[in-house]
């Protein structure tokens, strides 16, 4: 079987998706979809939720020993396997051990619910067994915001749940979505969002400009005028306030692929903080040309 079929029958889909940081990792299909699926600005919500079986999740390990070429880092794909029960996620640790024994490393992604639902000892057994890292999206540190995209989290619901992973040997990145406050609550979101990310501790932070799917809940209340939202320029200006008012304790990738649609911001915080500040300054003055 040649690689190009063996990558055919790994993955069900078209196209998968991870983190960007996640490049270089090797990928397998454990879920599909989100298990809440009720954020009014995300477009996975129409994807079909379930758990690949078992017996399936065995072959596709077995299929992908064939071409790992010994890659230590394994990322398990679905919008937030972590949902799945502490003995699924064993069963899937142990096929992992068994048929891919190059991978040192599991990551995935995660919501906070996820994370909270699980004991001490449950986090503790599965970072043991090599559940690593986690991507989180945070998307904004304001109640009020989160409240009205449906999120089903609280901000104290994050914060509880990135204590847990500092707690329980664990790495996490999460992601920000500059713009989800919309015109009326731009400020907030930056100060709201700037303080919950400086009360973590994340290995990295990927801002993601807001984008309007159509059919989602989000873009129809733009279309009846009860969403207002943001130019660019004024993203921009509101990601500047949030970066200015960030007191990161720890290293940590900072990163923007979004920025007026055609520039990448990227920088270690905090020791590169003021640069990127300096750069961003830049695009204002110039108006997004230089």
């Amino acid at each position: 079987m040649t690689r190009e079929e063996i990558f055919s029958k790994l993955y069900d889909d078209e196209v998968v998706y991870r983190s960007p940081i996640e490049n270089g990792s090797a990928l397998l299909e454990v879920t599909k979809g989100c298990s809440w699926g009720k954020c009014l600005f995300c477009d996975f919500t129409r994807d079909k939720k379930g758990i690949v079986p078992l017996s399936r999740i065995e072959e596709k390990t077995e299929l992908l020993s064939q071409v790992i070429d010994g890659n230590e880092r394994l990322y398990l794909l679905g919008c937030n396997p972590f949902y799945l029960d502490t003995g699924m996620l064993m069963a899937i640790l142990e096929l992992i051990h068994k048929n891919l024994p190059s991978v040192k490393t599991v990551s995935m992604y995660a919501r906070a619910d996820d994370v909270n639902r699980k004991s001490v000892e449950e986090l503790r057994l599965l970072n043991e067994n090599g559940i690593k890292e986690l991507h989180i999206g945070i998307e904004s540190g304001s109640d009020r915001i989160l409240k009205f995209h449906n999120k089903g989290e609280t901000s104290a619901d994050l914060k509880m749940a990135f204590d847990k992973l500092d707690e329980n040997g664990y790495f996490y990145h999460v992601t920000v979505i500059p713009g989800l406050g919309g015109v009326d609550l731009s400020r907030e979101h930056a100060a709201k969002t700037a303080e919950l990310l400086s009360s973590i501790n994340p290995v990295s932070i990927w801002c993601i400009m807001l984008k309007l799917w159509p059919d989602t809940p989000l873009y129809r209340l733009w279309e009846r005028g009860e969403f207002h939202q943001m130019t660019p320029m004024d993203v921009l200006k509101e990601e500047r306030l949030m970066l200015s008012l960030m007191d990161m304790k720890n290293p940590c990738l900072y990163t923007d692929s979004t920025v007026l649609n055609k520039y990448t911001i990227l920088g270690q915080l905090p020791e590169l903080k003021e640069r990127m500040l300096a750069q961003i300054d830049r695009l204002i003055e110039t108006g997004g040309d230089i």
